[in-house]
């Protein structure tokens, strides 16, 4: 393996193709499993304070173009890295953070993706009934808009049973299967991994072909309750798409999206997650994504990273597979796909003992594999980082090795942030205050970077952060529209799942100010006494 030391940026570049050239090109590369955080800042629109989980890392950054800076990519696949050191906003302490970059050489004007073997996996349960069907039912006519002759396509159904609108064939009428699409409803209970099985079934009878994709689309909101329904079964059905290399696509639609069987389901090889919320997001992954959301440029890519002497593994961000306490970071990324965003992944490095090895340290070790889509052999490549700053490192250090990883750091800061609070602030023994002084910091933190940045992409999850401080300031029966600073009592949030300017944001608004009323009458009659 060919080593070369580099202090200010690395760039390893997978030959996919097997001639030279490296760096991040016109085009981007994403891990698979989550593409947004959709559905947290969906509930959070709609007034909601969402469970903890339903921020991902992961999700954040896919969710954004995070471009590393180098020499532009001239392969399917490259894999770019830098670093920085800066403080982590839960922590308020430095550490050095290593940023793992994709992109793509793919020129986008030449592309075409392979044909595909498809089929389309649609839940009409009754929970799908409404908006969320309707969405769906866009979704699909602008899917059905991407296909042609090359293609092969069936539609499956489910509910409590599994029924097959469509048969597997190649698309010669796309008003006829447009037609077949409006005719679904919603009915009865949620069998989906029936619903799952029937279409990888039609899948598996023509898969392998050459020059061929094989790939199932579920459109679903994932609360299945009949059935199997351990998410152990999804994983195996997964898992026997994965060995025979057909992906899975998932699109999670409605607030009351099950996310963690979404995930389960969509970390397998070949597997991608992405949550339709509005109109303007079917449009962009139907209309403008979706022939880079079917096309792999890698799978089974194993990177290691060996911090050097003195540091230690914390966390990595972007990639949940990561065993906290692990001494190295050893990740198998399923599935590399093509897109429009240079997706990143984050390792999180500490001083050992919390003390700084003095100078131009060495930072960590990192080696890869990857197998092209194409069958052919594995590709291997290794290299070492060194700290390139003049000042020692401490722990209130900030350096960037690039302006780029700074962007990227906000956003990891973000969702962490989120999370917390929203642990906290779901917490029988959390404080309201901490939560609320936890997402300030983090819009202060956001307002700086993004005005430091130019980037606007900050100043839009400021505002997000804003309005999830705001859900948990007027959802909470203890604060009466304020909160008291470092008060220990605090009364079980309210779930807010009212939709602005509906009625239950009526009703939460009167339940609010009678609160509010009730606080002051109290405080009143204390005086007189």
């Amino acid at each position: 393996m060919n080593r070369s030391w580099l202090c200010s940026s690395l760039a390893l570049c997978l030959l996919a193709v097997g001639a030279a050239g490296c760096g991040a090109g016109s085009m981007g590369a994403t891990p698979g499993g989550a593409q947004d955080n959709g559905l947290a800042q969906t509930q959070v629109s709609q007034g909601q304070v969402p469970q903890p989980t339903a921020f991902t890392v992961e999700g954040l950054l896919n969710q954004y173009d995070l471009p590393l800076e180098s020499p532009a990519c001239t392969q399917d696949l490259c894999i770019d890295a830098a670093y920085g050191v800066a403080p982590v906003l839960v922590e308020d302490r430095s550490s050095v953070f290593v940023q793992i970059g994709f992109s793509s050489g793919v020129d986008p004007a030449t592309f075409h993706r392979l044909p595909l073997n498809l089929a389309v996996v649609v839940d009409r349960s009754g929970s799908m009934a409404g908006t969320k069907l309707d969405s769906v039912k866009q979704a699909l006519y602008r899917l059905i808009d991407q296909l042609d002759e090359g293609d092969r396509i069936s539609i499956v159904l489910f509910d409590d049973r599994v029924d097959v609108l469509v048969e597997p064939a190649p698309v010669t009428d796309r008003a006829k299967l447009k037609t077949a699409v409006a005719t679904i409803s919603a009915r009865n209970s949620t069998n989906m991994a029936a619903g799952l099985r029937q279409g990888s079934a039609f899948v598996q009878a023509n898969a392998g072909q050459p020059g061929i994709s094989d790939r199932v689309m579920i459109f679903t909101d994932a609360n299945t309750n009949t059935g199997d329904t351990d998410q152990s079964a999804f994983i195996q059905i997964a898992a026997s798409n994965a060995a025979q290399n057909i992906g899975i696509t998932l699109f999670g639609v409605g607030t009351d999206l099950n996310q963690e069987l979404v995930l389960a389901i969509t970390g397998m090889r070949g597997g991608n997650y992405f949550y339709l919320q509005n109109a303007t997001k079917i449009a962009t992954v139907f209309d403008t994504d979706f022939d880079y959301l079917v096309t792999p440029l890698a799978y089974d890519l194993d990177f290691q990273l060996l911090p050097a002497l003195g540091f230690v593994i914390t966390a990595v961000y972007g990639f949940p597979a990561w065993r906290t306490g692990s001494t190295t970071v050893e990740l198998n990324i399923p599935s590399v796909f093509l897109s429009q965003n240079h997706g990143a992944i984050m390792v999180r490095l500490d001083p050992a003992n919390r003390i700084w090895p003095a100078g131009q340290s060495p930072l960590a070790e990192l080696a890869l594999t990857y197998s092209p889509v194409d069958g052919s052999a594995q590709v291997s490549q290794s290299l070492e980082a060194a700290y390139s700053g003049t000042a020692p490192l401490a722990d209130d250090s900030i350096f960037y090795s690039q302006r780029a990883v700074r962007k990227s750091m906000a956003l990891v800061n973000t969702a962490l942030a989120e999370s917390q609070a929203c642990q906290i602030y779901w917490s029988a023994s959390g404080t309201l205050a901490n939560a609320l002084a936890l997402l300030d910091r983090t819009q202060t933190m956001l307002s700086s970077e993004g005005t430091t940045l130019e980037d606007t992409d900050l100043s839009t999850e400021a505002s997000n952060v804003a309005k999830l401080e705001g859900n948990m300031r007027y959802s909470n029966p203890g604060t009466g529209g304020s909160y008291a600073s470092g008060s220990s009592s605090q009364q079980q949030p309210l779930a807010c799942s009212f939709a602005a300017g509906g009625r239950g944001a009526h009703s939460a608004s009167l339940w609010g100010l009678m609160l509010g009323l009730v606080a002051i009458l109290r405080r009143r009659s204390r005086q007189h006494r």
